[in-house]
């Protein structure tokens, strides 16, 4: 799976896979449970009103567990790279 599109770097983040262990959750709802880019393209398909409450919370990377909020996951739906893992 390792290829020239398989990891993102955004925010002074280390690289981040797309394969990354992730889940997409809003209060009380799990959409998601599975890759980074899974989510992401999960998140792209909510109603505007869920994409303003979910979040994406990254888990067993360097950093540590992360979340990702409404404007960071825009920033990742909207990169080509996405298309091609």
């Amino acid at each position: 799976m390792c290829g020239t599109h398989d990891t993102v770097l955004w925010w002074g983040m280390s690289n981040v896979s797309w394969y990354a262990e992730a889940s997409l959750v809003e209060q009380g709802h799990v959409y998601c449970a599975g890759s980074l880019a899974q989510c992401v393209r999960r998140w792209a398909r909510l109603t505007q009103d869920a994409q303003a409450t979910a979040v994406i919370k990254l888990h067993k990377i360097p950093e540590g567990h992360v979340k990702i909020e409404r404007a960071e996951i825009a920033q990742l739906a909207a990169q080509p790279e996405l298309t091609k893992v």
